[in-house]
């Protein structure tokens, strides 16, 4: 996965191009790394047994952020709207104390966003996953639990992930793959048992960001590499 490199702090768009952008039927005995990596689950690791649907999404609620640092309250802004609950980029911004650095993972008080969304909603307690940069097959594992495990709570309820994308390594669909890239967006569903992720971007259409029209506000990646793209950082769940 991703060679080791200094940890990000903020999530933004900079002058470098930056873009601001427990249940237990996920056992995985006998399931190795090629399987992770082939993007499949088979019926013997257990998920299909468990009464979860294949794939299933919340409503499309992307917005375009913005700013060229709102990625993290148009985030924020986008899962309260697919739990019922409305909250500006503006007004997410102010709780979250976002700045023209972006939005952190982490500030003096925790996790900023988890904290916010807590605040705002009561589906879920959400609570923030550390990934390390160099993820290992357990992580993949258990971000696909805490994915279906969401996604299939109750009404279902979304993930916020913070991506730490760098040059040369896996990005998020149309985000220019030769740039570091910091970017919070809003983790909406699954298919393929959690083997795929489905989320919706901020960067589509927002005016601020050059490259914007690249990036569809819709798209799908292996859920390794999600893991592997927010390695270093983390996702909320």
């Amino acid at each position: 996965m991703k060679e080791r490199r200094p940890p990000a702090r903020l999530a933004t768009v900079g002058v470098a191009a930056v873009a601001c952008l427990a249940l237990g039927w996920l056992a995985t005995a006998g399931a190795g790394p090629a399987l992770a990596a082939s993007g499949h689950r088979a019926c013997a690791i257990g998920i299909c047994r468990s009464g979860v649907p294949a794939s299933r999404d919340l409503p499309a609620t992307q917005r375009a952020q913005a700013t060229d640092y709102f990625c993290g309250p148009a985030t924020v802004s986008e899962m309260l709207a697919q739990m019922g609950k409305a909250l500006t980029q503006r007004q997410a911004a102010a709780e979250l104390g976002t700045n023209a650095g972006g939005t952190g993972w982490s500030d003096g008080e925790g996790n900023p966003v988890p904290r916010v969304l807590n605040r705002n909603q009561h589906r879920n307690d959400y609570v923030a996953v550390s990934v390390p940069e160099a993820p290992a097959w357990s992580q993949v594992r258990a971000y696909e639990r805490d994915l279906v495990t969401d996604i299939n709570r109750g009404y279902g309820v979304p993930l916020a992930a913070d991506a730490d994308e760098v040059p040369g390594g896996p990005h998020l669909v149309g985000h220019p793959v030769n740039q570091t890239i910091f970017h919070w967006f809003d983790i909406r569903g699954y298919s393929e048992y959690g083997a795929m992720t489905d989320y919706e971007d901020s960067v589509h259409g927002a005016s601020s960001i050059g490259w914007e029209a690249a990036v569809p506000a819709y798209s799908s990646l292996p859920s390794a590499t999600i893991v592997d793209i927010v390695g270093a950082r983390g996702y909320d769940w």
